[in-house]
């Protein structure tokens, strides 16, 4: 009998082991993506980007009123920023959506590229197409941005 006991707490004992280093009952937790710091800057690279998506609304009128010479400079000039603050707030994320954010972020600038080529071709149906292409980029962009 005494034999039979010491093989059960034998068992019991590998059992116990085994169950405890298979299960981990207690979860992880996760640390913040953002330390403040990072959320000041993203949030103030945000606002610089989001100011020059602002003044994409300038663009519509210049087109309708076929001033080509000012669609082209405006997209050399005040949004001629664009592409450098847009990489700048995407690089400034995390990995996981560093990848996607540059990605919306290129297809904003291949837009703002089609619009530029339309208004050196005079084609207002191809700007304001690629004008509306652009602020659903955008947007997609946005939604990378923590809140």
């Amino acid at each position: 009998m005494a034999r039979f006991r010491s093989i059960l707490a034998f068992v019991l004992v590998i059992v116990t082991t085994l169950l405890m280093s298979c299960g981990n009952a207690t979860p992880t937790a996760k640390g913040p993506l953002y330390t403040d710091a990072q959320l000041e800057q993203i949030q103030r690279y945000s606002e610089e980007v989001q100011t020059l998506r602002d003044r994409m609304l300038e663009i519509p009128p210049l087109v309708q009123q076929q001033q080509w010479n000012d669609v082209e400079s405006f997209i050399h000039g005040p949004l001629g920023e664009l592409r450098i603050r847009m990489s700048r707030l995407a690089r400034s994320l995390t990995p996981k959506v560093q990848k996607d954010a540059l990605a919306a972020a290129k297809e904003v600038f291949e837009h703002l590229n089609a619009i530029d080529e339309a208004a050196q071709e005079r084609d207002s149906v191809k700007a304001l197409r690629n004008y509306n292409q652009a602020l659903q980029d955008f947007e997609s962009f946005f939604q990378f941005l923590p809140s």
